[in-house]
């Protein structure tokens, strides 16, 4: 019998995968096929919530690494982690660095908002009134 169970909803922009159980060689592929289906619709974000996971092996953060370069900036990977099962063991291989890990959903989602807004205010300066017609002197 398999130890890992997942669940996924949307929440405004962004997928939200949420994980039980124990990530390791036996379930890793589920966690991947999960990941691969949750990106296959482009969402603005995925959140992998791991704060229910009690062990995450090295093969589950290969997993996450993976979707991470798969999503090639196009769609933001952030996790969910706390404690020494899952957040301690990614902050001592360093993943901390490529991937944002929270302490919780509520944070993850709020950061994913925000970046949101960020983005649309730079598009708004970069390219002003690109919705709108050409307004220049002497265009007809």
């Amino acid at each position: 019998m398999l130890r890992l169970d997942t669940n996924t909803r949307i929440h405004g922009p962004a997928v939200v995968l949420t994980v039980t159980g124990e990530v390791d060689l036996a379930t890793a592929s589920i966690l991947a096929k999960d990941l691969d289906t949750a990106m296959r619709s482009s969402p603005a974000a995925v959140v992998v919530d791991l704060s229910g996971v009690d062990f995450l092996a090295s093969v589950g953060m290969s997993v996450l690494i993976a979707t991470r370069d798969k999503a090639q900036g196009a769609t933001t990977l952030a996790v969910v982690a706390v404690g020494p099962f899952t957040r301690r063991p990614m902050e001592l291989v360093g993943l901390d660095a490529v991937i944002p890990i929270y302490s919780d959903l509520e944070a993850a989602l709020a950061s994913i908002d925000t970046a949101r807004e960020d983005v649309t205010h730079l598009t708004d300066l970069i390219r002003p009134g690109i919705d709108e017609p050409d307004r220049q002197e002497g265009i007809a």
